[in-house]
């Protein structure tokens, strides 16, 4: 994605002006913190509508899809997925955006590294951020041949679209490794899938849950960190029930903190949590035999 260069001096006065109030949010407490975090989402889809301003532009019922020419015969593939992915997951969250979600198809890894600022060896098929979705175009990396089926089962739009519902219905108040658990959850049940690699099996040694609370994304072994994210939240809904992984979310969406709502649904304290929950994972989660 090209670098921004605003000529209209009323919309870098609210760009900077939303951004200004976003950066707010680091000092804030809790609760104040999440009246202010959509403010910031709308700053982010500001810039990110702005800089895309010149891409084509496909709409259906519930999404905005941007795109490149380059990307034209994939633009049905991607809203078919994007809308099979819509009921299944406002249905397991139980809310849905009051407005149209923005999907931007990045045209290769490159483009979409340069929307995030990353270095050379990270890449994505999908990225939720600010309320809006970033795909990777299906031609890097779908197979010739592919088809919607196929997209629709292994490509990002259910994860990602999980990832967004959950942030509006939570206002950003929870922290990375369940918003990651929640996203492959879902996934899981709506498409029988599940990322398992050699490097992530859960019956060695695993990531605390501080580390897993507090610097989630630098871990370095990222696959066994989502597996773990996965393997806490199952535990929730299939130990206890959806129910009750349903009330977290709730009191999440109330304002409290992770471990408080942990400890108020389920009736443990975070510790315990994170024991059971990793003993559980060693017995269910540690065949490597994917569901189709």
């Amino acid at each position: 994605m090209r670098n921004i260069t605003i000529h209209d001096p009323s919309m870098l006065t609210v760009i900077i002006g939303l951004v200004f109030v976003a950066l707010l949010i680091l000092t804030m407490p809790l609760r104040p913190r999440m009246w202010v975090y959509p403010l910031a989402r709308q700053a982010a889809q500001i810039k990110v509508n702005y800089e895309s301003r010149d891409m084509s532009v496909y709409e259906t019922e519930h999404f905005k899809i941007k795109y490149t020419q380059a990307d034209a015969d994939t633009v049905d593939m991607i809203a078919e997925a994007a809308e099979a992915a819509y009921i299944p997951v406002t249905h397991e969250l139980n809310y849905a955006p009051q407005s149209k979600t923005l999907i931007l198809v990045q045209p290769n890894k490159n483009e979409l590294r340069q929307a995030f600022g990353w270095s050379g060896n990270e890449s994505a098929m999908g990225v939720y951020w600010g309320g809006s979705i970033q795909l990777l175009s299906p031609h890097a990396w779908l197979n010739n041949g592919a088809t919607v089926e196929d997209f629709i089962h292994s490509g990002p739009m259910v994860h990602e679209y999980t990832h967004l519902v959950f942030d509006y219905l939570t206002n950003g108040n929870y922290p990375r490794w369940f918003t990651e658990g929640l996203a492959q959850y879902i996934e899981y049940r709506v498409n029988d899938y599940e990322w398992q690699t050699a490097t992530n099996k859960l019956d060695g040694k695993l990531y605390t849950m501080a580390e897993l609370d507090g610097n989630f994304d630098n871990l370095p072994n990222q696959s066994l960190a989502y597996r773990q994210s996965l393997a806490a939240v199952r535990y929730i809904a299939e130990v206890y029930g959806d129910d009750e992984l349903r009330e977290i979310i709730n009191t999440l969406k109330a304002g409290q903190s992770m471990d408080k709502a942990i400890q108020k649904t389920l009736g443990i304290d975070y510790a315990t949590f994170a024991h059971s929950w990793q003993q559980w994972a060693v017995i269910h989660m540690n065949s490597h035999t994917q569901k189709h």
